[in-house]
């Protein structure tokens, strides 16, 4: 039981960062956050099936066309939700992007229904049995998958020109403009490769928790309460954190009850608020005198 609990909790942690890991991005961008993250996540899956599934594309192909239209849609939501109150700095973006996820979540309920659907994968049909436990092959690649695109995330940022680039944009704006560098390009892939991330996260737990329109509003919680517990400017608390946080949340559903993993997560939310509002690994805001 123990490995199986390991291995759950690495997989949920890791997508719980993955998705976390697009609030940094925006954020390190922008200093804004898209709050319909979450539905971004169960967009990745229904647009999945629909074209794998529904249409019968190759899963190559579909996933490749799931991709592109989730970063399209993470464009929609900076230019509709984000821009124009980033233009006049109101903070009115928190509610148009919640509201962007109300509508998709709806949208998703209408069209694809309120029940949940399997997602057919050959990794998720036979566990694999260790002492006892099993765990399927699916629930070992989401950590892989979600790690590597966490480390490559990293590498953009900190080692290609337009990675800094993007950095440079939060740090000063009219600094960064005044260097030649386009400011609304600039958010906008910010808010692209988010939400390719939250599709990416959809994907991979699609076969793990199937395909419901509903499926991303906790997914997106937890990942923003991953991102508050590691600290918003800091990509590597994000991702220690959502793996402490699925290890955590796996051991608790496994030992206590499903119910109290609710009650222990957000309380450890609660906790870091009161001894680090900044985070685990955040850089501590400064003061002005």
């Amino acid at each position: 039981m123990y490995i199986q609990l390991v291995v759950t909790g690495l997989a949920l942690g890791s997508m719980y960062g993955l998705v976390a890991l697009g609030y940094h991005i925006t954020w390190a961008t922008s200093r804004t956050m898209n709050f319909s993250q979450g539905q971004t996540v169960m967009a990745g899956a229904v647009v999945a099936y629909a074209l794998f599934v529904g249409l019968r594309w190759p899963f190559p192909l579909a996933l490749l066309a799931t991709l592109v239209v989730l970063a399209a849609l993470g464009v929609l939501i900076q230019r509709v939700a984000v821009q124009p109150f980033f233009r006049v700095a109101s903070p009115v973006w928190l509610l148009s992007t919640i509201a962007c996820g109300i509508i998709a979540e709806n949208a998703a309920m209408l069209t694809f229904g309120k029940d949940a659907r399997a997602f057919p994968s050959p990794l998720a049909e036979r566990p694999i049995l260790v002492g006892g436990a099993g765990f399927y092959p699916q629930e070992l690649l989401v950590p892989v998958v979600g790690l590597t695109l966490m480390g490559l995330v990293q590498l953009f940022y900190h080692r290609t020109r337009y990675g800094k680039q993007l950095k440079a944009v939060a740090w000063n704006p009219e600094a960064a403009g005044l260097m030649g560098i386009h400011i609304p390009r600039a958010v906008m892939t910010a808010y692209a490769l988010s939400a390719l991330l939250a599709g990416v996260a959809g994907v991979l737990l699609a076969p793990i928790l199937n395909v419901a329109s509903t499926m991303g509003t906790i997914i997106g919680l937890k990942a923003f309460a991953v991102a508050i517990i590691g600290g918003l400017t800091s990509a590597p608390g994000i991702v220690l954190a959502g793996l402490g946080y699925g290890l955590i949340e796996s051991f608790v559903a496994g030992y206590i009850s499903t119910g109290a993993r609710e009650i222990v997560g957000f309380t450890l939310v609660i906790a870091v608020l009161i001894v680090r509002p900044w985070g685990l690994l955040g850089q501590r805001p400064a003061r002005r005198v």
